[in-house]
């Protein structure tokens, strides 16, 4: 059975509404709906934002049921000046950009690292190829920050200069997902660009655009999958 899993409620109601046979329950306070979504039956998760409640969700998810991969939907913030609102973003890798034990373990304390999987990244790539979208694939940046203003834009990508997209939820996910052996893909659409001075009033405003279109391409990767 597949996971998709959606930090806010606009990201879940998203993909919720384009599932047919839903049903809804709570498990120790996280929201979880069962489903079919092109013809597949799935588990829609709304985890909470921050890396600490998706931590605690996906743990939970995982412990009641038979969870074969995770999707991680929703938006996140671009990084690049070549970025534009509603591009989509692929993971190969995720990092947790707050992660930091330098002062004990040297430059290999800095960041951890989780590697999404390959045959979910060859499937979100068929998927998007089918239209005419702006795709990036590569490195997704996970911390406990909105990443918006110049300094903190140029401390994030000194330090993570391959970083595609920042978020705060996909690096707990991940991590979960290696504990329990569980491929993984992030799937997101960028709702705002750090560069632009706006940032914070760009994700206000496209947030529901940029969680309609992860879900439609949540739904459409579903329909590739066996």
């Amino acid at each position: 059975m597949i996971a998709i899993i959606g930090a806010m409620e606009q990201e879940v109601e998203a993909l919720r509404q384009r599932m047919r046979s839903v049903e809804r329950k709570t498990i120790s306070k996280v929201s979880i709906s069962s489903g079919i979504l092109a013809d597949h039956e799935v588990i829609l998760m709304k985890s909470g934002v921050g890396k600490g409640e998706a931590a605690m969700a996906t743990t939970i998810l995982l412990e009641h049921f038979p969870i074969s991969a995770i999707i991680n939907i929703g938006t996140a913030g671009g990084l690049h000046e070549a970025q534009q609102v509603l591009d989509v973003v692929i993971s190969k890798q995720v990092v947790q950009h707050d992660f930091d034990t330098t002062a004990i373990d040297g430059e290999s304390g800095k960041g951890l690292y989780f590697n999404a999987d390959a045959h979910l990244i060859a499937l979100c790539e068929e998927t998007i190829a089918s239209g005419a979208y702006q795709t990036w694939v590569g490195q997704v940046a996970s911390g406990d920050r909105f990443v918006a203003g110049k300094d903190c834009l140029q401390s994030l990508l000194q330090a993570y200069p391959q970083a595609m997209c920042a978020e705060m939820e996909a690096g707990a996910i991940a991590q979960v997902c290696a504990h329990y052996h569980i491929p993984f893909v992030v799937l997101r659409s960028l709702s705002d660009v750090a560069h632009s001075k706006d940032s914070h009033m760009d994700f206000m405003t496209y947030v529901e655009h940029a969680s309609s279109r992860s879900a439609s391409f949540c739904r459409e990767l579903m329909k590739c999958m066996a």
